[in-house]
């Protein structure tokens, strides 16, 4: 008996030994690297046994880390099985006629993202099944978006970003990441650039102030949407000769976006859809019994978060926070919902300031060691292979693509960048096991990459570890 306790006083005394190793080695490298603000705490996923802190306690803002919140709550909660799916309902009535109601369920992959950059490739599908099941006049199409609360965008959201496709709306029925992809070329030197814009749609007026010049000087455009309204402007001067530039630009209303769009490709696909009225509902659609099967479109949880944490795509972190919440509920509704599933896996309501989904709020914060906790519980729950699974890949896949190379098959990651504000969360696999981390940086005066340089260093001395 003796003997076993000396063992494990040893092993306890080795283990303090290490931790403190590895909290010096922290030090010196938040040091060299001019990061002396930032945070960092790795620990045993298996255990929870801390192995090196600094800082470790301090919140920071988590920027897009606060997907990580949103993967794990959706995951506990819901399954990775769950998917998120529109349908398109057809009721029939005179021979050939039928209305249609699209209900949305917070599909976000309805774009070109999957079918080689056509962001009309699903409603094209719909409209040939109508008309192989001999629909050819549509009478109206009813749009409920009554899955998810009115207000389409997070708190605390800069205001004059909301035109950028990163802080995009979310709408239960949702189409292109609610955003308009547009290309702008230039034309002969002093005429008007060309502008395209896809999906092609009416829904967005093109206001084209921006003319091509032969002085590289003068070569700046602007393309932006004035918030409220679907008038997309660009300005400035394109250089004769430069290459295309595209911009995502988001949409104002979701639902009736998604309405247009649709109707305007039933029309192109040859049915009479063209004269078809839109409205939006304001109780569900309940199906009546005869109505059939709808049309559908789904993603499974675990693939929707392949782009949501490797892409680090703010959309589909907002559709998602908003799956778990109530039908109807406003985001900080579905923040509630989604604490009860992460109280299970640990964490309590005052470890983590949560406003969004994606972390585009300044506002979402929490410590390194809250972070490296929930993804240790994480690594314990059925589903951890799926978030392994959802997360950037070193040198391969994501926002990790160009950083960390060596590390494809040891190392899952999440980043987080917002305007002085650079981190990193993740697992490392070791020869001990599996180590989850998180390293986060603030206040960052000369840009991200000293931060990143820290981080970097840190998953590679924790992967380097016995």
């Amino acid at each position: 008996m003796k003997s076993a306790v000396a063992a494990f006083l040893l092993l306890a005394a080795a283990s303090r030994a290490l931790a403190g190793d590895l909290d010096a080695e922290l030090e010196r490298l938040a040091l060299k690297n001019g990061v002396p603000g930032a945070g960092a705490f790795a620990m045993r996923a298996d255990s929870g046994e801390a192995l090196g802190a600094r800082r470790a306690d301090e919140t920071f803002p988590l920027a897009s880390v606060t997907k990580l919140f949103t993967a794990c709550a959706a995951l506990e909660a819901l399954g990775p099985d769950a998917d998120l799916a529109t349908r398109l309902w057809v009721l029939r009535g005179k021979e050939g006629e039928a209305a249609l109601v699209a209900v949305g369920g917070g599909d976000p992959a309805i774009s070109g993202r999957d079918f080689q950059g056509n962001p009309n490739a699903v409603f094209e599908r719909w409209a040939d099944a109508l008309r192989d099941a001999g629909i050819r006049k549509i009478t109206r199409i009813d749009l409920d978006e009554t899955r998810f609360g009115s207000d389409h965008i997070g708190e605390s959201w800069p205001a004059d970003q909301l035109h950028e496709w990163y802080s995009a709306p979310a709408g239960a029925l949702a189409l292109n990441d609610d955003c308009v992809d547009v290309a702008v070329t230039p034309g002969k030197a002093g005429e008007p650039v060309v502008v395209k814009v896809s999906p092609d749609t009416a829904y967005v007026k093109i206001d084209n102030r921006c003319t091509t010049t032969a002085d590289k000087s003068q070569h700046v455009v602007q393309v932006w949407r004035k918030q409220g309204t679907n008038t997309i402007s660009i300005s400035g001067k394109f250089l004769t000769g430069a290459g295309a530039m595209t911009e995502s630009v988001t949409i104002d209303d979701p639902a009736r976006f998604f309405g247009t769009v649709l109707r305007e490709t039933l029309a192109r696909k040859g049915l009479d859809a063209k004269d078809a009225p839109l409205n939006v509902l304001k109780a569900p659609f309940e199906p009546s019994f005869g109505d059939g099967q709808p049309l559908v479109h789904a993603i499974a949880l675990r693939d929707a978060f392949r782009t949501m944490l490797q892409r680090s795509q703010n959309f589909y972190a907002e559709q998602a926070i908003r799956a778990i919440g109530p039908r109807g509920g406003t985001v900080k509704d579905c923040i509630a919902a989604a604490r009860k599933p992460l109280a299970a896996l640990g964490l309590a309501e005052a470890d983590v300031a949560w406003l969004d989904g994606s972390g585009l709020s300044r506002g979402n914060r929490a410590s390194p060691a809250t972070v490296a906790k929930l993804l240790a519980a994480a690594a314990r729950r059925p589903w951890a292979a799926d978030l392994w699974n959802a997360m950037a890949v070193p040198g391969a896949e994501g926002t990790l693509s160009k950083r960390l190379a060596g590390l494809e098959t040891t190392m899952r990651g999440k980043t987080g960048t917002i305007a002085g504000v650079s981190n990193l969360a993740g697992y490392v696999d070791t020869k001990a096991g599996r180590v989850a981390f998180a390293v986060l940086c603030s206040q960052l005066k000369e840009g991200s990459p000293p931060a990143m340089r820290f981080q970097d260093d840190v998953a590679r001395l924790l992967s380097d570890r016995k």
